[in-house]
C-alpha cells in the first residue's frame, strides 16, 4: 500500500502510521528518504498531537513548531502532507507524504485523501477478519476445554473414584493375602489412570511437535494408534526444504496435527479399519494433509458433499472444518480410491509466514517491547 501511495503522489517518501494502545507505530513506508521513526507515544509528542487533531495538514518550507513532527520523523524536507486515517471501531492513524525539494499541489492533497480512505478501508477489513478469526479460535478452544473436561471427568475421575472405593473396602479385610491382592489391583488401576492422564496431556500439546517438528509428532501419533487401537498407520511427509530443517509455521503445523489426530480417532472408532495412511505434501504453493483408511467407508457417502456436509454427530467434522478455515484452508471428505475413507486438508501457502519468519517476528516484537 505504501508503494502504491508513493507512486500515486510522486513523493519522495510515504509513511503509514497506525495507533495501537496509545502509541503510533510505523506500519508501512516507502521511498528514498530514510525515516527513523518506529514507535512514538501519542501523549507528549508532536506526532501524537497531529494524530489527536484528526485534520489534514500541509507544510511548505516548515519552520519552528510547524517542523516539530518532522523532527520526530528524523527528516529534513521541503514539504509534507498529512491525512488522517479513520477506522470506526478500530482506532486510526495517519498517512504522511514527504518531498525533499518541491512542494505539494492542491491535487496532491486530494490524491492523498483518496489514498488514505482506501488504506483505512483495507485495514478496517483486515482487522475485522482478524477479530472474526480470534472469535472462532476462542470458540474452538472453549469446545476443546469442554471436551477435555468431559474426558477427565468421565474417565480419570470416575476411575480414581472407583479405586478409592476399592481401597476403602480393602481396609476392612482381615485376611493378609486378600488385602495384598486388593492393593495390587488398586496399584494396577492407578498405573492405568496415570497412563491415561499422560495420554491426555500428550494430546493437549505433544512435546514432539514443538521440539522435533510435525513428522516426529505424527510418527508418535501413529505409534499410539498402533499400541492403543491396533491400527497400522503409515506416515509420509514430503515438504519443501524438509532436509534442510525448514518447518511450516506453528499455527499450520498444529492444525495439521489436530486434523490428523481427529481423523485417526474417527478411523479407530467408526471405520472398522486395519490400516491408515497419513500423507503430508507441499506442491505448487499448496500444503495437503490427508488421512486414508481401508475401513467400511462413510455412511451415505454417495449423498455427501465434498466437504462432508450432512455428516456430523460423533465424527468431529465441524471442529476439523473450523481448524481448516482458521488457517485459510478447506477440508474435504470422501471415499478412498479403493475402499474406506479419505479426509484431506488443503491450505494455500501464499501469504503464510514460514517458521523462521514467525520466530523473527516474535524476536522483533520482544525487542521492540524491551525498548
Amino acid at each position: 500500500m505504501a508503494d502504491r501511495g508513493l507512486a500515486l503522489l510522486d513523493a519522495d517518501a510515504l509513511l503509514i502510521l497506525i495507533e495501537e494502545k496509545g502509541e503510533l507505530r510505523a506500519a508501512g513506508s516507502s521511498g528514498t528518504i530514510t525515516v527513523r521513526l518506529r514507535i512514538v507515544p501519542v501523549e507528549g509528542s508532536a506526532l501524537g498531537d497531529l494524530f489527536l487533531a484528526g485534520a489534514p495538514v500541509a507544510v511548505d518550507k516548515p519552520r519552528g513548531q510547524e517542523a516539530a513532527w518532522l523532527h520526530e520523523l528524523g527528516v529534513e524536507v521541503r514539504a509534507g502532507l498529512v491525512e488522517p486515517l479513520t477506522m470506526e471501531g478500530h482506532g486510526g492513524g495517519m498517512v504522511i507524504a514527504l518531498r525533499e525539494k518541491n512542494g505539494f499541489k492542491g491535487h496532491d492533497k486530494e490524491a492523498l485523501k483518496a489514498f488514505a480512505t482506501s488504506v483505512a478501508q483495507r485495514l478496517a477489513a483486515e482487522r475485522s477478519v482478524e477479530i472474526e478469526r480470534l472469535r472462532y479460535g476462542m470458540e474452538a478452544r472453549e469446545r476443546e476445554r469442554t471436551r477435555w473436561a468431559r474426558e477427565i471427568h468421565d474417565e480419570s475421575i470416575q476411575g480414581m473414584g472407583a479405586l478409592k472405593l476399592r481401597l476403602a473396602n480393602a481396609r476392612d479385610i482381615d485376611d493378609a493375602g486378600a488385602l495384598r491382592e486388593a492393593v495390587d489391583l488398586v496399584l494396577d488401576g492407578l498405573g492405568n489412570e496415570i497412563d491415561g492422564l499422560r495420554h491426555l496431556i500428550t494430546e493437549l500439546r505433544p512435546a514432539a511437535l514443538d521440539e522435533l517438528g510435525l513428522a516426529a509428532a505424527l510418527e508418535a501419533l501413529a505409534r499410539r494408534a498402533q499400541a492403543v487401537d491396533g491400527l497400522d498407520v503409515q506416515i509420509q511427509v514430503e515438504l519443501a526444504g524438509q532436509e534442510e530443517g525448514r518447518r511450516l509455521d506453528g499455527e499450520l503445523e498444529s492444525t495439521i496435527y489436530r486434523v490428523v489426530q481427529e481423523a485417526l480417532t474417527n478411523v479407530s472408532r467408526h471405520a472398522e479399519a486395519d490400516s491408515a495412511v497419513v500423507k503430508i505434501s507441499e506442491r505448487d504453493g499448496v500444503v495437503r494433509a490427508s488421512v486414508t483408511d481401508d475401513g467400511k467407508g462413510l455412511p451415505n457417502a454417495d449423498r455427501l458433499g465434498p466437504r462432508g456436509d450432512g455428516l456430523e454427530g460423533g465424527f468431529g467434522m465441524g471442529g476439523m472444518r473450523e481448524r481448516a478455515e482458521l488457517v485459510g484452508g478447506e477440508l474435504e471428505f470422501g471415499p478412498a480410491p479403493e475402499r474406506g475413507t479419505r479426509v484431506q486438508l488443503i491450505v494455500p501457502m501464499a501469504g503464510r509466514p514460514s517458521a523462521e519468519a514467525e520466530a523473527a517476528a516474535s524476536a522483533a516484537a520482544a525487542d521492540a517491547l524491551s525498548h
